[in-house]
């Protein structure tokens, strides 16, 4: 018989030694019972079982119990089962184990009978049961046996209401939830942090972040574990601005952050790309005990990948002690975000090579890499390494693929790997349509305009994709009505904005919008460069202008132009934007570096554009 992994290797020296060097009594034998059951020994359990036949003694029902729970601690129901079978006296803790022992083995089942095979019903064991069935994914039946306890005059507890909570959360039902809501008040569980911290969960999972932070205030007592929740759903809710400011509450209280929170908050600083802001919790991470965490090391890089400066988390990276599969893939994102192809292939090769197995995310970013770098080779190659790993593609491998085929101008290959697909989504035909824009190609992209409208028929990046190609073929009259079909079903374009930080505060900006105070200062220097560049060759291709007869510019442009006046020289200008980034603004962006000598990191919606010296990190493909 093997040992249990988890067994401590001096267990069962102690426990035998200890054997020989006293005779058995209850107290001396509960004792290495319940030594067994600290260290997970299988020999030292089986080793008393044996002295406690000898001695008469298993009909003591606690030693049995104890030996029941040894068993089931070091992994082997199946023993457990012929001690239970065996025994002439059971108790309501020898039910209690057997139910919960079954419950941690993954098998339901067989907890559930004996549950019903109890003479007496305990809140251990309705507890137990209704955890069983919430975590094993039997929401419904959870539900039911909660509803059941309470008919047969069992007052539920924080902790069963807590699982009928948590499938409530799981399943979105805020009926259910709302309901349950009502109990705690009726049952006087109102206080319990434990019960509170499971309801605010719940209102957050069902996107009511009122209800949520209604109940998180009133609660008297709260712990890290109720700042983490409320955080986490803010933060999931994209409400990642008020995550912060939650987060900042919690730092005027005497409860400590832990790893989780701090992964949290770091999270909501990369979806905003704030830097300063990372950099500031960056700094107090290293005065705590958490700064080593694998998950706060994380989300850490991840910060400074999603903010363009991948020089920090390739730093950040290399000095962690702990890595797993996530740190991994998420550095290799980072470097597909950031145009750097080749060495996202490198980091994979170097992580496979230490025998770390890439999951499905990691495969995300290796497409991405080759997508964002035009090594098609390299993603065909990739994208059938899925399966040596076991790994099926889904639906996100796809539309990289096939985004990464159009884009090298492998239009009718593209269009093959969708046909080859069970149910294409209108994200792959998407991937499809944007690369026939950018070819130019108008047979393929009307047939996968219409393939999206049959699956969204109010899909708007579709029909802005789509009269633009019209557009740009020549073909008007096509583009108008796209236009006028659009204007009749309701479909409008997203308005294209862009921000930069400076001196911790978020500048926004729109095309023709006046609302900044320093529009007309930024307007001036915005035309200036615009003469300095065209001295150097530069060919503006958008004519378009604003009411009061001046040139219209897009959002990203009055950015660039507001950091000129206000970002420090040393420091790159960085500018994000919630859209793609057109032909004129890119080409604007490598004119401006290189008569000013200033680094503009431009983050689009799908990567970063690094620009030094009139030169772009993307190499013109994107």
């Amino acid at each position: 018989m093997q040992l249990n992994h988890k067994q401590k290797p001096d267990a069962n020296g102690y426990i035998f030694k200890s054997l020989c060097m006293a005779s058995p009594n209850l107290s001396f034998l509960a004792h290495l019972l319940q030594e067994c059951i600290h260290s997970n020994s299988f020999q030292g359990a089986q080793a008393l079982h044996t002295l406690i036949l000898k001695s008469g003694l298993l009909l003591r029902t606690f030693l049995s119990n104890r030996l029941l729970q040894a068993y089931l601690k070091a992994g082997l129901p199946s023993f457990a089962q012929k001690l239970f079978d065996e025994m002439c006296t059971r108790d309501l803790f020898t039910w209690n184990i057997m139910i919960t022992g079954a419950i941690k083995a993954g098998n339901t089942g067989l907890a559930r009978k004996f549950f019903e095979d109890s003479p007496c019903k305990t809140d251990v064991s309705w507890n137990s049961i209704i955890k069983g069935y919430a975590q094993e994914g039997g929401g419904p039946e959870s539900l039911r046996l909660y509803a059941r306890m309470i008919q047969e005059g069992h007052r539920p507890t924080q902790f069963s209401i807590s699982s009928a909570l948590q499938v409530c959360a799981r399943s979105s039902s805020l009926h259910n939830g709302k309901l349950l809501h009502c109990q705690m008040h009726r049952f006087g569980l109102q206080g319990d942090v434990f019960a509170c911290t499971s309801l605010v969960d719940m209102y957050c999972r069902c996107q009511r972040l009122d209800y949520a932070g209604h109940v998180f205030y009133e609660m008297q007592d709260k712990n890290i574990v109720s700042w983490n929740v409320i955080m986490t759903g803010l933060s999931h809710n994209c409400l990642v601005e008020d995550c912060l400011i939650m987060f900042k509450e919690l730092l005027g209280t005497e409860i400590e952050p832990d790893h989780i929170t701090f992964a949290v908050v770091l999270s909501s600083i990369a979806a905003l790309a704030n830097l300063s802001c990372g950099m500031q919790v960056h700094g107090f991470v290293t005065k705590t005990l958490v700064v080593k965490n694998v998950f706060v090391g994380t989300a850490l890089l991840d910060v400074y990948a999603k903010c363009g400066g991948m020089e920090d988390a390739r730093r950040i990276f290399d000095a962690m002690e702990e890595r797993n599969i996530v740190t991994w893939s998420s550095m290799i994102i980072g470097f597909a975000q950031n145009g750097y192809g080749r060495e996202a292939i490198s980091l994979f090769k170097e992580m496979t090579a230490l025998g770390i197995h890439p999951d499905s995310f990691t495969f995300v970013g290796l497409l991405m890499a080759c997508s964002h770098s035009g090594l098609v080779e390299h993603g065909r190659y990739y994208f059938d390494c899925m399966k040596i790993y076991g790994i099926m593609p889904d639906d996100t491998h796809y539309t990289l693929l096939v985004d990464l085929l159009g884009r090298a101008g492998c239009l009718q290959e593209a269009r093959e790997i969708i046909n080859s697909m069970q149910n294409p989504d209108a994200a792959v035909w998407g991937s499809l349509l944007g690369a026939c824009r950018v070819h130019k190609n108008l047979v393929l992209g009307e047939i996968a305009a219409m393939k999206i409208f049959d699956i969204e028929p109010c899909n708007a990046s579709a029909h802005v994709l789509l009269y633009h190609l019209y557009a740009e073929c020549g073909e008007f009259e096509e583009a108008a009505k796209v236009r006028k079909k659009m204007k009749g079903i309701g479909v409008k374009k997203d308005p294209g904005y862009s921000w930069l930080e400076v001196d911790n505060v978020v500048h926004s900006f729109v095309a023709d919008d006046n609302s900044h105070p320093r529009m007309n200062e930024i307007i001036l220097v915005l035309e200036e460069m615009v003469r300095n560049i065209e001295k150097e060759g530069y060919v503006s291709d958008v004519l378009s202008f604003r009411e009061d007869g001046r040139k219209s510019y897009h959002s990203e442009k009055l950015a660039v132009a507001f950091g000129l006046i206000c970002a420090s020289f040393e420091k790159p200008i960085r500018v994000m934007k919630n859209l793609r980034v057109c032909d004129d603004c890119h080409i604007t962006m490598k004119f401006i570096t290189r008569i000013s000598g200033r680094e503009i990191i431009l983050r689009d919606v799908s990567r970063f554009h690094h620009f030094r010296n009139g030169e772009c990190s993307c190499g013109d493909y994107w």
